[in-house]
């Protein structure tokens, strides 16, 4: 919040940061030690940021859009608006551009907006009302009607609130007040048939100044896609069984979540308190048994997967020491079983079954303090301190396994880091109008991790932003880290289940044993980053923006995601792939891998356009109900372009290319949104297209089995309607009182890649139904607020 006050004095108020905080006391490593030192110490240091003395008590906190007295005779006016961050933003939302989207809830709209971002496939950074938060997860439920305006900050941003640089940044700015039931309920059909799915939810959500609380509980569930809806019968004469009515294209699947989070001031902090739990379940059938087949009698083969979770967190966070300081702590327990009945041919059910049950175990605590510590020129420099620690376990057993048996596996990690950043402004246009730099700001940052039995790993970060002209951004930045696999890779719950894949060395659909979960067997690596863009803004910043960004990233050993099921990562990683004696792929292990190097470098452009409608009466003056029923219009087009892509998991073979035929990628890809609503109705219409591509096959020379993936576009149509606002009479229905009708088409025109070989014929097993069983989907829902 900036401040400016009549007598030149200048006062700045630092939003919080946010993440998970420390308590590892005890710990014996001298760089952890010097962390906590300058932490515990920091705070207490002298600054000049605030221009104070030592007979000059500190300002109060400001009031939003009043004068504050400071001192005998000086006054201060605090002009900022309500929730700004402390970076001007890019593009911003009012609140009837929010109803544009017509999201069901703040978590989804977020999703939504994306595209305005420019990085369609990657989450934002949320701030609220200004200020760094360690998570949404209870705001996140809470109906975009609680907020008053969303805006999305350029990259320099992240910097500015501690976090790495050149991440998007989102501002979510809530109403003062609003009180809120909300009930919603859909339901979900292929237009091919076959699976009918339905949710509902009902939840309180209230705001009241600084405080709010919501609870909600939440039900969703789908029946399961029989492979007999979409594949011809097989029923043979004289049999009374059709196999294919006991084999499961998509599974059941049924959620129940229950969420509660209350947030209010406790004396000069913040305190925030959530909890949430859910338990999740999926059934399918995998056939008949082998025993006796065609017979009443006659084993279902089941594959079941069940799950449980409970988290709990707290926040507390405020202003400490001239800065402002976060601590939060977060505890998750989660529970999960499986079953798959396997055909083993032996009497007398003809299938054994193996389970397989864990327990996992999260807690994780971080401290953050954030403190303008000088006043420069352009602005104040401002760091950021942050320490954490984290804990992670987990218990697996094995029971009827047919590959490895009977056993238990236990992994356990801890893990503690640091980080020290700088935001540091060089020059600013509004402090010189004359400067030939314009705005420029530098970020740097320095951090550690290391676990309890491990040497520590540094890392380092360097961002730089410079705007020479208004219309013109020009975004750069580079980091180098010694990196260890997540606590996720290495400690995350084992799963078995069995997956529908295609086989590419046998050219069939397969259902073989999917596993996932963590690797305690991953080892470090390192990772350098270098990106450089630019944003072009030439006329009004909200009619047209036009930007691009290059990305490279190169990493040296470390971990890294399953890379797909193709003929070069079998090759490349035979020991992960189980087949049985006639070559039948029975088992995948896709937990993270170990990497030699990775390299990727990317180039993004995207555009965004929205129109600036006037709102007037036919003389063509302005009035307030010409606005009502003004549209609200926006474009976003981006393209990314992959340059290349390579992946090498072991010393002395050849890096499997992603874009030349080692991988199922597309080397370009392009997603568009339109987005086109007025009070009380609204449209939404994106889509995606992904280059054609070939999947190179080794079985036969000259080409003739390679697999050629066509060009694919996908469109997706959502529609909303609020009746009560668009009836033009005088009295309306009750029941009408805000009713929210909508209707969302996945996959409109019903599309799938189409796989041809050589010869122009379908490849095997890429049939319609056998890419895509699903196909279009149509939900219809209604939300109901009270």
């Amino acid at each position: 919040m900036r401040g400016t006050d009549i007598g030149r004095t200048d006062i700045t108020a630092d939003p919080p940061a946010r993440r998970n905080s420390p308590l590892p006391f005890g710990h014996r490593s001298p760089e952890f030690a010097v962390l906590l030192g300058c932490l515990c110490l920091w705070p207490f240091a002298p600054t000049t940021a605030q221009g104070q003395t030592a007979g000059n008590p500190p300002p109060p906190p400001h009031s939003d859009g009043e004068t504050i007295a400071v001192g005998d005779d000086r006054e201060i006016v605090v002009t900022a608006r309500y929730g700004e961050a402390l970076v001007e933003p890019e593009t911003e939302l009012d609140e009837q551009q929010i109803d544009a989207y017509g999201a069901y809830s703040i978590g989804e709209l977020i999703r939504r907006i994306t595209p305005l971002t420019g990085r369609p496939d990657e989450r934002p950074i949320i701030l609220i009302n200004g200020e760094r938060v360690d998570s949404i997860q209870d705001l996140a439920r809470f109906p975009p009607a609680a907020l008053q305006r969303l805006a999305i900050l350029p990259p320099e941003a992240a910097g500015r609130y501690g976090y790495s640089g050149n991440q998007r940044v989102v501002n979510l700015v809530l109403k003062k007040h609003f009180v809120s039931w909300e009930t919603q309920a859909g339901v979900k059909l292929p237009s091919a048939g076959g699976r009918v799915g339905g949710n509902g939810s009902a939840g309180r959500f209230v705001i009241d100044g600084k405080a709010r609380w919501s609870a909600q509980v939440q039900l969703s569930g789908e029946s399961a896609l029989l492979k007999s809806s979409r594949a011809p019968s097989l029923l043979q004469a004289g049999a009374s069984v059709d196999p294919d009515d006991y084999l499961s294209l998509l599974p059941a699947t049924n959620q129940l979540s229950v969420s509660m989070g209350h947030t209010r001031p406790i004396g000069r902090f913040t305190g925030s308190f959530s909890v949430n739990a859910g338990t999740s379940d999926s059934r399918q059938w995998l056939g008949l048994a082998p025993a006796d087949p065609g017979s009443a009698d006659t084993p279902i083969l089941l594959g079941r997967q069940s799950s449980q979770n409970l988290g709990l967190s707290a926040t507390f966070s405020g202003r400490l020491a001239g800065g402002r300081a976060i601590f939060s702590a977060n505890y998750a327990r989660g529970w999960a079983n499986g079953r798959i009945d396997q055909a083993d041919n032996v009497p007398p059910d003809g299938f054994r079954t193996s389970r397989n049950r864990s327990v996992s175990e999260s807690l994780s605590t971080r401290l953050t303090f954030n403190r303008s510590i000088i006043n420069l020129p352009a602005g104040p420099l401002t760091a950021t301190l942050t320490a954490g620690m984290s804990r992670s376990r987990t218990t697996s057993r094995f029971d009827g396994s047919v590959i490895d048996g009977d056993r238990i596996g236990r992994a356990e990690q801890e893990r503690f880091d640091g980080r020290l950043s700088f935001a540091m402004p060089i020059a600013r246009r509004s402090e010189n109008p004359y400067s030939l730099l314009g705005d420029l700001s530098l970020d740097l940052a320095g951090g550690v991790t290391f676990d309890a039995r491990a040497a520590s790993r540094p890392r380092f970060e360097l961002g730089a932003s410079w705007s020479p002209v208004p219309a013109l951004r020009i975004n750069g930045s580079l980091s180098f880290a010694k990196l260890a696999p997540s606590i996720e890779q290495l400690t995350a719950p084992y799963l078995e289940e069995v997956r529908r894949v295609y086989d590419f060395a046998r050219q069939e659909i397969a259902e073989p044993i999917w596993v996932t979960g963590g690797n305690p067997d991953l080892e470090s690596g390192q990772r350098r980053t270098w990106s450089l863009g630019a944003t072009l803004r030439p006329f009004d910043p909200r009619l047209l923006s036009l930007s691009v960004e290059y990305q490279k990233q190169q990493s040296m050993g470390g971990a890294g995601g399953f890379p797909g099921l193709t003929l070069a990562v079998e090759a490349a990683i035979p020991d992960r792939f189980v087949r049985d004696a006639s070559g039948r792929l029975i088992r995948v292990d896709a937990r993270p891998i170990r990497l030699v190097r990775d390299a990727t470098e990317r180039l993004n452009n995207s555009l965004t356009l929205s129109p600036l409608l006037r709102a007037k009466n036919k003389d063509g003056t302005a009035s307030a109900i010409a606005a009502a029923s003004m549209w609200n219009i926006s474009f976003t087009l981006n393209h990314g372009w992959s340059l290349r892509s390579e992946l090498v998991t072991a010393i002395g073979l050849p890096p499997i290319d992603r874009l030349r035929g080692g991988a199922a990628q597309s080397r370009h890809s392009v997603g568009f949104q339109l987005v086109a609503g007025r009070p009380g109705m609204g449209a939404t219409l994106d889509g995606n297209w992904q280059s054609a591509f070939r999947l190179y096959s080794s079985a036969v020379d000259g080409g003739a089995h390679d697999y050629r993936y066509k060009a694919a576009m996908t469109l997706n149509l959502r529609l909303f309607a609020e009746p009560e606002r668009l009836l033009r009479v005088a009295e309306k229905p009750v029941w009408l009182s805000n009713l929210n009708i909508s209707l969302d088409i996945q996959n409109l025109f019903d599309s799938y890649r189409r796989v041809t070989l050589a010869d122009g014929t379908a490849a095997p097993g890429y049939k319609r139904y056998e890419a895509d069983p699903l196909g279009r989907t149509i939900q219809l829902s209604l939300r109901k607020r009270f």
